[in-house]
């Protein structure tokens, strides 16, 4: 992504990650990598963090900042595959709507990262390569594996 993205802290074993939304109401966000039971795989969450320290993972800030707060968790997530290079990266919206949101995010940026990253959608519990046109229930993201040349 091309778009500008706020700083972030990596939290120790790199698996959450602390940023803030600048907008009208300042809001903390938080990214976590959680293991899955799937070996290799992590659920990516994103979530407000509150006032007594819980996370909300349905809260709308509208702050006006989606594009960015969209980049850095894009940021993360490559620092994250950086530091465990052979995991696979899943997340889903925590609503349809934010499904679709991340479906026209991934399309969009697609062709940008092919080079280094794999996109894969989840449809009928299976995985297919993505495809910018089709409806998925999730996605997962990986880096590609290093070309092998002969």
């Amino acid at each position: 992504m091309d778009e500008s993205f706020y700083d972030f802290q990596i939290g120790h074993n790199t698996r959450t990650y602390s940023f803030v939304s600048v907008g009208p109401h300042p809001v903390e966000k938080r990214v976590i990598y959680a293991e899955t039971s799937l070996s290799g795989f992590f659920n990516l969450a994103l979530a407000d963090v509150e006032e007594d320290g819980s996370l909300n993972f349905y809260s709308v800030s509208n702050n006006g900042d989606l594009k960015q707060i969209m980049a850095t968790v894009a940021q993360t997530m490559l620092v994250f595959l950086q530091h465990y290079p052979g995991a696979r990266v899943a997340f889903s919206g925590s609503t349809p709507a934010r499904t679709r949101l991340y479906q026209i995010i991934l399309a969009r940026e697609q062709q940008a990262v092919a080079a280094s990253l794999v996109i894969s959608g989840v449809r009928d519990n299976g995985l297919e390569l993505f495809r910018p046109n089709r409806d998925y229930d999730g996605f997962v993201v990986a880096l590609k594996p290093p070309a092998i040349i002969p």
